[in-house]
């Protein structure tokens, strides 16, 4: 039988041990998982090419000055030298550069974020549902707002995601 591994963060571990708990734990949650996302988008799933080794080499001799400021360049982006030059190549050639480091730790944040308000909101929803119920003492009018509420956090975290994205890539553009 193959083996996953992965790193989670412990508050998200912590979550999930809660819900698999009652699962049949951790890996039964997580081989129930595979099986449904196989399951339900069988026509979706696409297997990437391998990775391709990076065997070739191409050498630049640069002034001192310039190498301070590549270097400077990568820094500020949380790159090597190396991850730099790749990146900014591969945006040229190939219309992608991956995102920096600290920038791929807050759009993932701004997910898991975006999942919770999603969460909420759905939960929500569901109240608004059953505050129309003849017998609801749920305050309809409260529900609303915080239906409203959610609406504008979910608005403005993707207006966030959304800035960070395009600032990004516009970073690697350079006039042809």
């Amino acid at each position: 039988m193959a083996f996953f591994g992965l790193r989670l963060p412990d508050d998200l571990a912590a979550r999930f041990d809660a819900m698999a708990a009652s699962r049949g734990g951790r890996s039964a949650l997580l081989r129930g998982l595979v099986d449904e996302a196989l399951r339900t988008n069988a026509d979706d799933v696409v297997v990437p090419a391998p990775r391709e080794r990076t065997t070739g080499r191409v050498e630049v001799r640069l002034t001192p000055s310039d190498l301070a400021l590549l270097d400077a360049a990568a820094e500020a982006r949380g790159l090597k030298r190396t991850e730099w030059i790749v990146a900014l190549l591969r945006r040229r050639l190939f219309g992608k550069a991956p995102p920096p480091r600290p920038d791929r730790a807050a759009i993932a944040q701004s997910w898991r974020e975006l999942n919770r308000i999603g969460i909420n909101l759905n939960q929500a929803v569901h109240a608004l549902h059953a505050a129309t119920m003849v017998d609801s003492g749920l305050d309809l009018a409260r529900e609303a707002a915080r239906v409203a509420s959610f609406r504008d956090d979910v608005d403005k975290k993707l207006a966030a995601l959304g800035q960070a994205l395009k600032g990004d890539a516009s970073y690697w553009d350079t006039p042809a």
